[in-house]
Parts: C-alpha cells; structure tokens; sequence
C-alpha cells in the first residue's frame, strides 16, 4: 500500500447515466493536487480524481494538504488509483 499526499480541491458525485440498459456512475469523487517526483529529481504537478467510499470524510479536508491510503493497478500503459474501502485521510503535517 502506498500513501499519497495533497491538497484537496474538489468533492463531488459523479454524475448517473445508463448505456445499454445498464445504469454508471453516481459514485461520490474526490479531486487531489499533489507533487509527482520524476527520475531527474524534477518535481511535476497531478491532479488525481478518486473515488471515495464515504465523502463525508474528506469534506472537512477541502483545501487542506491530506495523506491517504492508495493502491495502484496498472491498466497497460496507465496505472489507477484508488482508495481501498475502510481507509480515511488524515491531515499531512
């Protein structure tokens, strides 16, 4: 498990659709800003969108620098991340 660190800028829901007679979205998203180091050293900034299992444990961040339980898969070229259920955002120092 890694920990990521940022500052979070947004919560919202995802919006609901249906497509083929199957109903998406509706989950509730956070957006998270933080620094990616690079192999020269050089930091870049990212802004992460995860979903979260319970936004009301990140409202009370918003605009706050946070640490957060990640996990990551890779998808082929891209990795995602997510939040794994039962973890919450603590406040960095």
């Amino acid at each position: 498990m890694l920990t990521l660190r940022g500052k979070i800028i947004n919560v919202y829901q995802q919006p609901k659709g249906e497509k083929d007679g199957k109903e998406y979205g509706g989950q509730d998203k956070i957006q998270l800003v933080g620094e990616v180091v690079l192999q020269n050293g050089e930091k870049r900034i990212d802004m992460f969108n995860l979903t979260a299992h319970n936004v009301k444990d990140f409202q009370e961040f918003l605009n706050k620098d946070i640490t957060v339980p990640v996990g990551v898969m890779a998808t082929g070229k891209n990795l995602i991340y997510f939040i794994p259920k039962g973890s919450r955002p603590t406040l960095a120092i």
